[in-house]
């Protein structure tokens, strides 16, 4: 079980927050702790350390740039930052400093769920990594070098030259002008991690051979992903020649399913986390990527929010209501096929993944998270999935209820009001359109001409009153001009109002 804690300036947004986390009932988080500033903060974490801490950046006292800058190696966490609008460039500089995820305040829940939940998964991983490796009685060099630089990225040690101490302390040298970072990793939870290593071990026997201006170090990250330090000649190599080696790469293992992400280029006095953690920005579109693909960081910074128009989610609403299953596929290719994707901002394929759920009306605790699809095939086939339900789930309700008589009903109790068409679809939770068509099918006419026909049936029943007028009748059935109820009558029965008065006296 993991704690908690909340630091935040503002006690509303401390207890709200507490509040809130509390009602979802995270699973694993057992504690929740409170701070009103970073000073306040980190003598709790002294005494309590928490494993996760969701703060603001902008308090008195100490901020929380300050008190991130003064969590050293003794106390691990992980640090989620809340900020608002205004504080883009803190927060920036919060990643930096090893911050692992942002919020913007107000924060929804679904959004503090993922990010909870995600943060729980990386301290399990990370937990279940430690106790393996304690298990062993010898480890190989790629391991212990792993553990340092895991280290190094999880404690906050993110100084400009935290990583350079690191390297001269495993006895790696960086004597080029520039480095990148390469992440690869695999695309099937199935796949074998640890044979990429090896492999990579092999391929690292002779590096400088054929590149001998360019350096090569490899780790694991927490998350089992290959990370490759590429640190090399600005005079005699560039993003070309790092692309042809990973591509080598890739072409000698192309039994393995995988894709690499590339980072910034950084000069070698620049903050090497930063190199690492823009390697880390690209894999977020992993899901956009190919298998054996190559991504870089400027394949990600020009992309655009594609975001679903009102009148495709009206279409969608059509095509769950009306049971349209040959349009599902072709739905979800114009927002979903790969080449859309790769066009497209992560933050708006999530939200359009998010909007199509729930237009359709699927159950949030239901819906899989979408950081958890590892290749666009994956998220198609659940979106696919999730669509054909929730039309059969709508043709077991509707020959469940039946809903032309339900409207008829309506129309007979409403007949001297209003009467509007979409007002009832809504009362009978379907949309216009498949109210329309099946209102037709089952009586044979439109529901205009319905609402006409029985106001008609009235109209001829009322006449036949004792000295009714043909205006009372009129502006009981809604008509404020008379002649225009004269005009339907006498469209409808072949006479005027008054004529059928008179035959029937």
């Amino acid at each position: 079980m993991y704690k908690l804690l909340i630091v935040d300036d503002e006690e509303m947004v401390r207890e709200g927050l507490r509040d809130i986390i509390t009602y979802l009932q995270i699973q694993h988080i057992d504690q929740i702790l409170t701070a009103k500033d970073g000073a306040e903060a980190l003598s709790i974490i002294v005494s309590e350390t928490p494993q996760i801490i969701l703060t603001d950046l902008n308090m008195p006292v100490m901020d929380g740039i300050d008190m991130i800058k003064q969590l050293g190696e003794k106390h691990p966490h992980k640090v989620i930052v809340i900020s608002g609008h205004d504080d883009f460039h803190r927060v920036k500089e919060s990643f930096k400093l090893g911050v692992r995820d942002y919020l913007l305040k107000p924060a929804p829940s679904e959004d503090l769920i993922e990010v909870l939940n995600k943060t729980i998964r990386e301290l399990q991983q990370e937990e279940q990594q430690y106790i393996e490796g304690e298990s062993e009685k010898k480890l190989t060099q790629m391991e212990r070098v792993s553990r340092r630089m895991n280290w190094v990225i999880q404690s906050g040690e993110h100084d400009e030259h935290a990583f350079e101490h690191v390297f001269e302390e495993l006895g790696y040298s960086l004597p080029y002008s520039t480095t990148t970072v390469a992440v690869l990793s695999l695309i099937h939870s199935t796949s074998n991690a640890k044979s990429l290593g090896a492999n990579w071990d092999k391929y690292l026997i002779t590096p400088d051979r054929d590149n001998p201006s360019i350096k090569l170090y490899s780790f694991y990250n927490r998350q089992n992903d290959l990370v490759i330090w590429i640190n090399f000649d600005e005079q005699n190599h560039n993003m070309i020649t790092v692309k042809q080696v990973l591509q080598q790469f890739l072409t000698d293992n192309s039994e393995l399913s995988m894709v690499v992400a590339v980072g910034e280029v950084v000069s070698k006095t620049t903050n090497l986390a930063y190199a690492y953690q823009s390697a880390l920005d690209v894999l977020r579109y992993k899901l956009t990527a190919n298998q054996q693909s190559i991504m870089t960081y400027g394949d990600i910074i020009n992309r655009t929010d594609n975001k679903i128009g009102p009148i495709d989610l009206r279409n969608l609403v059509e095509i769950i209501d009306m049971g349209r299953k040959d349009q599902v596929l072709s739905f979800i290719q114009k927002y979903f096929s790969d080449d859309f994707l790769r066009k497209s901002t992560l933050e708006s394929i999530r939200n359009n993944y998010d909007m199509i759920l729930l237009t359709i009306g699927w159950l949030q605790n239901q819906k899989q998270d979408f950081s958890t699809f590892e290749q666009s095939e994956q998220l198609r086939l659940y979106l696919k999935t999730c669509m054909l339900q929730m039309i059969t789930a709508r043709e077991s309700l509707i020959r469940s209820y039946d809903i032309v008589e339900i409207a008829k009903k309506y129309v007979q109790d409403q007949l001297q009001n209003e009467i509007n068409m979409a007002v009832i679809a809504n009362y009978c939770n379907v949309s216009y359109t498949y109210f329309s068509k099946i209102f037709k099918e089952s009586t044979g006419i439109n529901f205009q001409d319905y609402v006409t026909m029985k106001r008609m049936e009235y109209a001829k029943e009322a006449l036949n009153g004792i000295n009714v007028k043909v205006h009372d009748v009129a502006t009981a059935l809604g008509y404020s001009n008379p002649k225009n109820f004269t005009r339907v009558f006498k469209g409808y029965y072949g006479i005027s109002p008054k004529d059928y008065q008179k035959i029937m006296k």
